[in-house]
């Protein structure tokens, strides 16, 4: 699978003036750890991968609920995408019926006919022929008397309300029923609505000077004390056009969608046409699909408007909207004919309809929310298309050295960042106090070995003066990077309540941060702890300037180890960090420190063989010389020693300066004793990385 990071929601106010809260956000990350899947543009019908939760992100003045997403390769993961989500899709239907506990089928059961089945789309529904007819014949009695079936929103309400996102609930009833299916993605119950139309169709209901009449779905009801509104966080919105329509001309324009906008949308073509009648122009539309409706059979349902402007007036004194439906032999006779040549040979079902005197202003802003996900209603009218999160309008920039060679750097002013995350509980070091749980690796002769940055051990030592022992697995390797960044691994807690031994941890922490600072150190460090809580395993990773780190440190008593006060405690985090750091969003890159086990972690760039680095000594100092590839960029700050190539090693046989024997083994600490160093008597695997900062 190809996995990548992606910012699910956060506690800053979204385009439609929503936001989470921490304990909203720490929710989302304790129930999406297994796991749900991603659709294309919402359509359930286009599942394109799995989203897990994977963590809280904070930095100074944001906080964000964090997803790892996996996309399938080959067509055996695509098999296992499709049975992760009929499954999930299964179970979720299953749990809302078990909780329900047969409260709408005891409300429906003498109006079913026949088979029936569970949905779950905004609330729990079922699905029986023609069953809102039968409970409601009055609403029957209203659509027969309509040629084209619609029932008028003033005779609805008569005895239900609207709610939203296209549900209608009864006054008296615990029970709702829904627009027509045909207004939802691909015409397909298991999506929501286009529901930015609907609402706005409806808020339009108490305009004395139109009628609305709309289709209603006969086959759905649903179970009202249950409604949930959905949340879809795609920005579509009416914009304002220009508001001359006598100056357009008449005749018929085609509109074609690019690549992008053909795969994510699924449209093709859209074609627009005007006429004239004297004091009135006639104006349709109809847009051209690329796929069929997945749930209709040999359909292809295609959205089309129809609408009379009355020049006289300077209204709209009509405005409809319906799916023209075609089979595939009539389809492909469509699309290769224009809409005036074609004449009226789809299957026909209309959706809503507007007369009297709609505003020039109104009716342009329904009919592009009715056209939602067809991005060709902004480019007919000249309006800059909203775009998805996969296209940008950003123009192509000369990348500098700094961002691509080294894309993890950070500085004191950047503050500090800390990842919280949930993982499955971990039960491999449940019998030590404190263990080295996540490791790097890397190759040593085709062979992958564990490794963790010497630097480790300084906290080793230190809880061997406490008594208790900081647990690594055989055969790991230590290495040493010659920069001011360091990653100290995640250390777990493992036994069941290690409330002593984690804050033994932060308190080793602290003390070792101390030591840098009298050293006048500028280190930037990341680290993370970990613990069971129940059935997960907590973990807490943190990244900044080794001041910012004992500074914030020493700002809390302790780190609390169950859930409910882990909510609390990471509210009074984020007032700190606002309080405490100016706003630096998103730098470094959270792509560059957040990796997908929960860790942030310092990730070095390796100088690659086309710098063609040759390494020499020069009285007694180790140089470099280089030549720079022909790749556009710009390495200005490279050749200004800005950045510079610095040594990685494997540390191997290290001796102490006091008493000889092994430094990793030894009771001396190069931090903690004076005049004490680490003789390197031996190295191995020497290799070199871009850095901006070098070692002291």
């Amino acid at each position: 699978m190809l996995k990548s990071l992606t910012i699910l929601v956060s506690d800053q106010k979204s385009k439609y003036e929503t936001y989470f809260s921490i304990s909203a956000m720490e929710d989302m990350i304790l129930k999406g750890m297994i796991g749900v899947p991603m659709h294309l543009g919402h359509d359930m019908h286009r599942p394109i991968g799995i989203m897990k939760s994977l963590g809280i992100f904070f930095e100074p003045h944001l906080v964000q609920n964090i997803g790892v997403s996996f996309i399938p390769e080959n067509d055996e993961e695509k098999d296992d995408i499709l049975r992760f989500k009929k499954h999930i899709h299964l179970s979720h239907v299953v749990t809302h019926v078990n909780e329900n506990q047969d409260k709408l089928y005891n409300e429906v059961k003498s109006k079913l006919k026949g088979d029936y089945k569970y949905l779950k789309n905004s609330t729990l529904s079922i699905l029986n022929n023609d069953i809102v007819k039968r409970f409601f014949p009055k609403l029957k009695e209203l659509s027969d008397d309509e040629k084209s079936g619609l029932i008028k929103i003033s005779d609805l309400e008569t005895e239900f309300d609207y709610k939203y996102q296209g549900i209608f609930v009864h006054k008296k009833l615990p029970l709702c029923i829904f627009c027509h299916q045909y207004f939802r993605r691909s015409l397909s119950r298991l999506n929501n609505f286009h529901y930015f139309f609907l609402d706005e169709l409806l808020s339009h209901k108490h305009n004395i000077d139109i009628t609305i009449k709309i289709a209603l779905d006969w086959d759905m009801i649903g179970y009202a004390p249950d409604v949930l509104e959905s949340m879809e966080f795609e920005y579509w919105f009416g914009p304002k056009y220009n508001n001359d329509i006598n100056q357009i001309t008449n005749g018929l324009t085609k509109y074609s969608t690019d690549e992008f906008e053909r795969n994510y949308y699924g449209i093709s073509t859209t074609e627009f046409i005007w006429k004239s009648n004297n004091e009135l122009k006639e104006f349709e539309l109809e847009e051209l699909r690329e796929n069929q409706s997945p749930t209709e059979g040999d359909y292809y349902g295609c959205r089309y408007v129809h609408s009379i402007y009355d020049t006289s007036q300077s209204t709209f004194i009509h405005f409809d909207g319906a799916i023209r439906g075609y089979d595939s032999e009539l389809y492909f006779q469509r699309i290769d004919n224009d809409m005036n040549e074609f004449g009226r040979k789809s299957q026909y079902k209309k959706l809503f309809r507007v007369d009297g005197k709609l505003e020039l202003k109104d009716w342009k802003s329904l009919l592009t929310t009715y056209m939602q996900d067809n991005p060709l209603i902004y480019e007919y009218f000249g309006v800059t298309k909203p775009l998805t999160n996969l296209q940008s309008n950003d123009e192509d920039e000369t990348p500098c050295s700094h961002s691509v060679l080294v894309p993890n750097s950070m500085n004191k002013e950047d503050g500090l960042k800390f990842l919280l995350s949930y993982h499955d509980k971990n039960t491999q070091y449940l019998n030590y106090s404190h263990a080295v749980s996540i490791y790097d690796s890397m190759k040593i002769n085709d062979v992958q070995v564990d490794i963790i940055e010497d630097e480790i051990i300084e906290l080793k030592k230190y809880l061997n003066t406490q008594g208790k022992n900081l647990f690594i697995e055989p055969n790991t390797l230590f290495v040493n990077c010659k920069d001011e960044y360091w990653n100290i691994p995640c250390i777990f807690h493992g036994i069941e309540n290690p409330k002593d031994d984690l804050n033994m941890t932060v308190s080793g922490l602290k003390l070792i941060f101390s030591k840098l600072l009298e050293r006048k150190l500028e280190t930037i460090i990341s680290f993370t702890i970990s613990w069971n809580d129940e059935e997960k395993e907590v973990m807490l990773s943190c990244i900044g300037h080794v001041e910012n780190l004992y500074n914030w440190l020493q700002s809390f008593q302790e780190i609390p180890l169950h859930r409910e006060d882990i909510k609390i405690w990471l509210e009074k985090q984020r007032t700190y960090l606002n309080n405490t750091f100016q706003s630096k969003l998103n730098y470094p890159p959270l792509q560059n420190i957040i990796q997908h086990d929960g860790v942030l972690y310092i990730k070095r760039k390796l100088v690659g063989a086309e710098f063609n680095l040759k390494p020499y000594f020069e009285e007694e100092t180790l140089k470099c010389s280089m030549t720079f590839p022909d790749d556009g960029i710009n390495y200005d700050e490279v050749r200004s020693g800005k950045i510079q190539p610095t040594m990685f090693y494997i540390n191997k046989a290290p001796k102490c300066s006091i008493c000889s024997d092994d430094y990793f083994n030894c009771i001396h600490s190069k931090l903690f004793n004076n005049q004490c160093f680490i003789n390197i008597k031996e190295m191995d695997g020497l290799t070199f990385y871009w850095t901006d900062k070098i070692a002291k």
